[in-house]
């Protein structure tokens, strides 16, 4: 979810959230915008082979989001009368084409990783307000405790020479480099990596956004062998060989495509993890550097594969969390692992697929 509504609340003061909004429209600015799993009752409005549609929802007040919001869907059909309704007829054109157009570019992603809409919104050539790409405080705790752990690695290998205090001076760093990168404190660690002050402050951005990462690989790293596990071997009811061998041969196809993306985060995570090593053991920051100037580049395909790990897990264990020990009907069956695929984009062709499983 995207919270644009909570953004506006939290940054009314920030110059930056006025000057530099994500949407031009003011109305979208304090909407909220979700992946929504999409119901038997939602597929006539919505046009997509996804599992999941991106949903707008503006809010009835300001004040109150209890009384709920009027809602749409980027991927509807009537897409462009909905949204000039529900911005206003006083809205320029210029304004709605503009959000239209990031709009269906957000809907293409896994997921509203605040990495990924960076990347989106980057690419279109927007200047967006940091505040729209903060992460939540759960996993602001997380990107910190792995943040820390690497200090404190830097602050020891170089904490013995001078005396320092190793956990309160890897406190202090890691404080810094989370709220204020831009305090003069951290200079003698830029000088030590051998950044100047405005690349060491985007490559910070980096550093974390491979934290985060990593931390959101840790965590479907282990929930997932439950999930892949129950997928492979659920129990079919009514189902005839035929049946079984097209259902289960999807559910390989599904699974595979999952380990290849656990498979291509985990490339990027070791890089890191060996570049720091060096700059550890050997006391050589030019890899790291190297590293951090070029891990942007690389969050929008390792976002990519975490959404759709992320994604698979929590449609899985909402479909079929309560009944997963129960026998699934063919039918059932059927439409659950062939929405599931879909949303992986791997395309089937039922019929196409039988006679070749045969």
């Amino acid at each position: 979810m995207l919270n644009l509504h909570e953004i506006a609340r939290l940054n009314a003061a920030n110059q930056a959230h006025a000057a530099e909004p994500l949407f031009s429209c003011r109305r979208l600015n304090d909407a909220i915008l979700l992946k929504h799993a999409l119901r038997a009752q939602d597929r006539p409005y919505v046009h997509t082979h996804r599992a999941t549609a991106t949903k707008i929802v503006f809010p009835f007040s300001k004040s109150d989001l209890k009384l709920g919001g009027y809602a749409l869907f980027v991927e509807q059909a009537n897409l462009d009368a909905a949204f000039r309704e529900a911005v206003g007829p006083n809205t320029p054109n210029e304004s709605i084409s503009r959000d239209l157009e990031l709009l269906r570019e957000i809907a293409r992603l896994p997921s509203l990783d605040p990495y990924l809409l960076r990347d989106v919104t980057q690419g279109l050539g927007r200047q967006v307000a940091d505040c729209y790409f903060d992460i939540s405080s759960q996993d602001i705790r997380a990107v910190r405790s792995f943040l820390r752990r690497d200090m404190r690695a830097l602050v020891d290998r170089a904490g013995g020479a001078v005396g320092l205090d190793i956990d309160l001076t890897a406190d202090r760093l890691t404080h810094l480099m989370m709220e204020d990168p831009a305090n003069p404190a951290l200079a003698p660690l830029r000088h030590a990596l051998r950044f100047g002050i405005d690349d060491f402050e985007r490559s910070l951005k980096g550093w974390k956004g491979v934290l985060y990462y990593k931390w959101c690989y840790a965590r479907l790293l282990q929930g997932f062998p439950a999930v892949a596990t129950r997928m492979a071997s659920m129990r079919l009811h009514r189902a005839s060989q035929e049946d079984k061998v097209f259902i289960y041969g999807l559910v390989r196809r599904i699974l595979q495509r999952l380990d290849e993306n656990f498979a291509s985060v985990k490339v990027h995570l070791v890089n890191y993890d060996t570049v720091f090593q060096s700059l550890i053991d050997q006391n050589d920051p030019l890899p790291f550097q190297t590293f951090l100037r070029g891990a942007s580049q690389s969050f929008s395909e390792i976002g990519r594969a975490i959404g759709e790990i992320s994604h698979a897990c929590d449609f899985w264990n909402y479909r079929q969390g309560k009944d997963a020990g129960e026998r699934i009907d063919v039918d059932i069956a059927n439409e659950l692992i062939g929405e599931l695929a879909h949303s992986l984009d791997l395309s089937f062709d039922k019929a196409t697929d039988r006679q070749a499983s045969a």
